[in-house]
């Protein structure tokens, strides 16, 4: 693998490694077969296994392809929750390895925080949380419509709900006060 191969090119090649491994066919026999060292083949082997192809699919080839190995790996061993959201974020705001595993440290420290504080009431986003959800919800709305579904109907769908739910709740809030509810059109290419 050339230094220059993306961390999808990376798993695809961990992706053969687990077939012939699945296939009876020995680690050095099937990294020889790609021309790469046993430990590399173990490395991206593992990889493949970490990240499944509806990780894979979540985060999106235009993601991974902005991301090397070291980006997998720095985030292989974060919770699973996290390792998927971080990912998306450090294509997005191509962040380097040292400013994902940053802000992986602060996610962490942060849901100690959370776990430590059951009691307390929970705080509002601001407004890095609230591009963060736009952005998010303005991907959902351009998958291709199978991927879309199996994101719905998976372990985001009651999230994305309640998220629609709290949208409308807040706009019909706005006009209530007074305020004025800004309108956007549905097909309007500026959402991100």
């Amino acid at each position: 693998m050339t230094a220059t191969a993306t961390a999808e090119d990376h798993l695809a090649t961990g992706d053969s490694i687990n077939e012939q491994l699945n296939a009876g066919i020995s680690l050095d026999a099937a990294a020889a077969q790609q021309g790469i060292t046993s430990k590399w083949a173990r490395k991206l082997a593992w990889l493949s296994r970490t990240f499944t192809a509806a990780d894979r699919e979540e985060i999106g080839a235009e993601n991974l392809a902005r991301l090397r190995i070291t980006h997998l790996e720095a985030i292989a061993g974060q919770q699973e929750q996290l390792r998927v959201p971080l990912l998306i974020t450090a294509a997005e705001e191509r962040l380097s390895v040292r400013g994902l595993r940053k802000r992986a440290a602060g996610l962490r420290s942060g849901c100690r925080q959370a776990v430590e504080a059951t009691d307390t009431v929970e705080r509002s986003g601001g407004p890095e949380a609230m591009r963060s959800t736009e952005r998010a919800l303005a991907r959902y709305a351009r998958m291709p419509k199978e991927q879309l579904l199996r994101i719905y109907t998976g372990k985001s769908g009651p999230y994305i709900v309640g998220v629609i739910r709290a949208a409308h709740q807040l706009e019909s809030r706005i006009a209530q006060e007074g305020g004025e509810v800004f309108s956007v059109a549905p097909n309007d290419g500026n959402l991100i």
